[in-house]
């Protein structure tokens, strides 16, 4: 029964977290470097190659770990702020002597359930970010007012979204890890 709910070696959380944003990154990236324009109108073309899809794949996944590393240095420390008063989310408090083989499942399953989502919206949040930045600022044609009404909204959505993944994730991990009835604390 335990082997059942291992997980797999396949994880599409990693494409959720990282290559969706990557590609949003990737895209405000292709405005401003001719090879990244040019394996853009490549991928779009219905009869692309197959190192084509390699090329955009990878470089969607290696900005989206750059664009991980920026929302943890900005994001994070944002939704943790303290300023936020009550809108703050709380610290994790991942006490790692208390996992064990019964809980591992489970918090595996929580963070594929939760932190992986706050990973998608905060990274796709930093990514949009960028585009946003990249877009007015490149050679192609303007885009009307209503539309940039349209991506604040997205972008307030984002965050609001990846708050509250992150906190029904750090909400989880402390079930998970509090101390049953009659336990010591340690």
């Amino acid at each position: 029964m335990a082997e059942d709910l291992k997980p797999s070696n396949v994880d599409f959380g990693v494409v959720i977290a990282f290559v969706a944003p990557g590609f949003v990154a990737f895209l405000a990236v292709s405005y401003h470097l001719p090879t990244a324009g040019a394996w853009m109108a490549a991928a779009s073309h219905t009869e692309q190659s197959v190192g084509v899809f390699l090329f955009v794949l990878l470089a969607s996944l290696s900005l989206g770990l750059i664009v991980s590393g920026v929302r943890s240095l900005v994001v994070d420390r944002l939704l943790r702020c303290h300023l936020l008063g009550h809108l703050a989310v709380p610290n994790l408090n991942l006490n790692w002597s208390r996992v064990d083989d019964k809980n591992l499942i489970l918090l595996l399953t929580i963070r594929d359930n939760h932190y992986r989502y706050y990973q998608f919206y905060a990274n796709t949040l930093v990514a949009s970010v960028l585009w946003t930045l990249a877009r007015p600022l490149s050679a192609a044609p303007a885009l009307p007012p209503l539309f940039w009404s349209l991506v604040a909204g997205v972008l307030v959505a984002l965050l609001l979204s990846a708050r509250e993944a992150w906190l029904r994730y750090v909400t989880a991990v402390d079930q998970v890890l509090k101390p049953q009835r009659g336990e010591s604390h340690e």
